[in-house]
């Protein structure tokens, strides 16, 4: 068969499958745009919740260094300073500066090493400080907390 021969079969060939209707008929059409769409829908739903996620961990990220601040100006302090006396203070939503979306409470507590879960009465030279940051989370559901602590000891 020669080359000629082979491209005249090839036309032939190529006629007979355009007038046949080779096609794609309206319901595979229609099926492959629902498909599409579905795929779509799908992919635009992950969005929002990668948005929340992302808005969610800035906010604890932003709580754990308040937290960190707070705890760094208080153990600058001298044990007796009256910023480290024994109790619980709380700065409310809106004054916290520049964060007011935000809340910070230090709890001061006296700490014996030797009964870590009864809290003396009198001072045995260690004071365990903690800091809660708290926050409302992105979708203002529920309040959320980030908490550190340390122990801070005379010199």
């Amino acid at each position: 068969m020669t080359p000629h021969h082979f491209l005249i079969k090839r036309a032939q060939s190529l006629r007979t499958t355009l007038k046949s209707g080779g096609g794609f008929t309206l319901i595979e059409v229609l099926v492959a745009v629902f498909v599409l769409a579905v795929g779509i829908v799908a992919v635009l739903q992950a969005f929002p919740l990668g948005t929340y996620i992302q808005k969610s961990s800035q906010m604890t990220t932003v709580a754990i260094q308040l937290s960190q601040a707070k705890l760094e100006e208080l153990i600058s302090k001298s044990y007796d300073d009256p910023l480290l006396s024994v109790g619980t203070t709380t700065e409310p939503y809106g004054t916290v500066p520049g964060f007011n979306s935000y809340k910070r409470t230090k709890r001061i507590n006296y700490y014996d090493p030797n009964n870590p879960f009864q809290i003396p009465v009198a001072d045995l030279g260690i004071k365990k400080i903690e800091i809660t940051v708290f926050w409302k989370s992105p979708l203002g559901v529920a309040e959320k907390e980030a908490k550190i602590a340390t122990l801070f000891s005379q010199k």
